[in-house]
């Protein structure tokens, strides 16, 4: 938030009367929105006043649950979108591919996306999770990530007007390609592995299961904005490394409920990674309602390990924050 509202104190606001425009990529279900366009729409207020309308866009892609999306708009009380002189759009579409007309958007915020793949260049066979994988798979993943990468910040560069900004939080790993949260990783193959030696899981289903990210260093997100031909389009005007505490175990340490530990984890890992995992499962040969009994069956094992093993499903997942100017 430091660096969203740093952004809003130097963007140049429209002089013209017409709107300031703001893109939100990667919404999701938008939950998570809220705050953030809260703080661009009182940060362009504070120095603007009432008069300057303000729009924002949501994006994701196509697959996105929009419905979730408008009712966290339109729903939820404490959202941006009930204040005057503010205008909420969506629209479905890839942010590695063009979204918005040349010098169109004035900000641009995207949160917890941009370490989601276009695509998945190879699948790993032994492990549902890039830092886990072979040395030819990562290398593989790390170059996917590079053009992704370049291909998000070319788009953007086109669709920010002069003086725009950019606020990045994207998924992220250390110098040594750690994201933080490989114990957890680690603890969900282990229990599709079991499933796959209970029949309970295919083995060829387990060997197409991967979460298609790829955590990048700091060092891979500045690259290509300290090289031709991205360097004359955009400047880093800030930057940093962070670790998250694992807000869920110190639940657990402080109430001591493990089973309610490891629901907390189970659901989480489900939402964020469950419907990249498991669209790997045999397409035609599986009905909706086996494919939820193996889904279920997951998340109750799943749970129980944690449970049983708070400790080894602990995470600090990294994040990188940038803050980018429109030269």
């Amino acid at each position: 938030m430091p660096y969203l509202h740093r952004a809003l104190e130097q963007v140049p606001l429209p002089q013209d009367g017409s709107p300031f425009r703001a893109a939100d990529l990667g919404a999701a279900a938008g939950t998570n929105s809220m705050e953030p366009l809260r703080a661009v729409v009182d940060g362009v207020r504070a120095r603007a006043g009432y008069e300057l309308p303000v729009t924002v866009v949501h994006t994701d892609i196509a697959g996105n649950d929009f419905n979730a999306l408008f009712s966290a708009i339109h729903g939820s009380p404490d959202s941006y979108a009930h204040r005057p002189g503010v205008h909420a759009y969506a629209a479905s579409g890839s942010f590695y591919g063009p979204l918005f007309p040349p010098a169109e958007l004035h900000l641009v915020w995207s949160a917890i996306a941009v370490q989601w793949l276009s695509r998945l260049p190879v699948v790993a066979q032994d492990h549902i999770y890039s830092s886990r994988a072979d040395s030819d798979t990562r290398r593989a993943l790390r170059e996917q990530s590079r053009s992704d990468w370049e291909v998000f910040l070319t788009h953007r560069a086109a669709e920010l007007r002069p003086g725009g900004r950019m606020v990045i939080l994207g998924g992220a790993a250390a110098d040594d390609g750690s994201s933080g949260a490989e114990g957890l990783m680690d603890t969900a193959n282990a229990v599709l592995v079991e499933l796959v030696e209970q029949g309970l899981l295919d083995a060829d289903e387990h060997a197409r299961m991967m979460i298609p990210t790829w955590n990048r260093t700091l060092g891979e997100f500045l690259a290509p904005l300290r090289a031709e031909p991205l360097e004359r389009d955009l400047s880093v005007e800030e930057h940093s490394l962070v670790a998250l505490p694992d807000i869920l175990l110190e639940e657990y340490q402080a109430t001591r409920d493990a089973e309610h530990f490891g629901n907390r984890v189970a659901g989480f890992f489900e939402a964020a990674f469950g419907p990249s995992l498991f669209s790997a499962l045999s397409p035609g040969s599986r009905s909706s309602e086996a494919v939820d009994e193996v889904m279920t069956e997951f998340r109750t094992r799943l749970a129980a390990r944690a449970a049983a093993d708070p400790g080894a499903v602990e995470t600090h997942w990294h994040l990188a924050l940038l803050r980018i100017v429109r030269r």
